[in-house]
């Protein structure tokens, strides 16, 4: 057994105390320490254990010297921190990993000297233990720190290493905004239920439902979305009929394709700026 984790995490809103709850429900001798000016808020959002160390500034770290810096904090505050020399401090050349969108590792890597930079991408769901992150790391990244970044973020979910760094951005396109997607389809979906008579309540509680359980079949099925599509499809039924209408010529196909294209290039030009 290897010693205990030394995980610090610079800011402490929705998504980082999503992950640092995540990795102290897999490992519960973890040693944590998240950094946050908002100090009621960030423990609010985490799990009730002393397990966690909450201050407000990297000069109240002391001698912590962490395995892994999660920088889960707005890319202007991160030139701000890296500019007044404490942030490098702080993380003292260890694996650093950024979930901050449209700050490149070489970047990161400038302002930390030493560091191992990561960059991943989670998504919403990380919310709920269902996230699904991707991450990049140069080819000198060593394994252990490989699997030491998998191991954190699987706790919050699925996880895929990505080839080449651009592929961020269009991940970011397709499961950081997916959720995004789905969320307007379930609106749509019930918008549509209340209008056909449904009460709005009924309406929300049979959408979420289909999407739930939807979900969960696709992910433990062998068989492909189309096969699924197939099986719940007879000839001339219900299904068919409706998803005639959603696979018109202007539908489903067309419009996902222009919507990860329009989501895509806009990655790209927030990653450029």
């Amino acid at each position: 057994m290897g010693s205990p984790l030394k995980l610090l995490s610079i800011g402490c809103g929705n998504m980082g105390a999503a992950i640092l709850s995540g990795v102290l429900t897999r490992q519960p001798d973890a040693q944590v320490v998240a950094v946050d000016p908002a100090i009621d808020r960030a423990r609010s959002l985490l799990p009730e254990t002393g397990a966690i160390s909450v201050v407000a500034s990297l000069q109240e770290l002391g001698a912590f010297c962490p395995d892994m810096t999660i920088l889960a904090i707005k890319p202007q505050q991160f030139q701000d921190l890296a500019s007044k020399g404490a942030l490098p401090a702080a993380v003292q050349g260890g694996t650093v990993v950024s979930i901050m969108a449209g700050i490149g590792s070489e970047a990161i890597g400038k302002s930390l000297p030493g560091a191992a930079v990561v960059r991943v991408m989670p998504n919403l769901p990380a919310l709920v233990g269902e996230g699904m992150t991707v991450g990049y790391g140069a080819s000198d990244l060593t394994s252990s720190a490989r699997c030491q970044v998998e191991e954190v973020f699987r706790s919050v979910g699925d996880f895929q290493w990505l080839e080449q760094e651009a592929q961020i951005d269009l991940c970011t396109a397709v499961a950081g905004s997916g959720p995004g997607y789905i969320f307007a389809v379930a609106h749509h979906f019930e918008q549509a239920a209340c209008a056909a008579g449904l009460s709005a309540p009924d309406a929300q509680r049979l959408v979420r439902q289909v999407l739930l359980g939807s979900a969960i079949l696709l992910g433990q099925e062998t068989r492909s979305a189309l096969d699924l599509k197939a099986a719940v499809t007879s000839q001339g039924g219900t299904t068919a009929a409706g998803l005639a209408i959603l696979e018109q010529e202007i539908g489903l196909a067309h419009l996902f394709r222009e919507a990860v294209a329009a989501a895509h290039a806009r990655a790209i030009e927030l990653s450029a700026s």
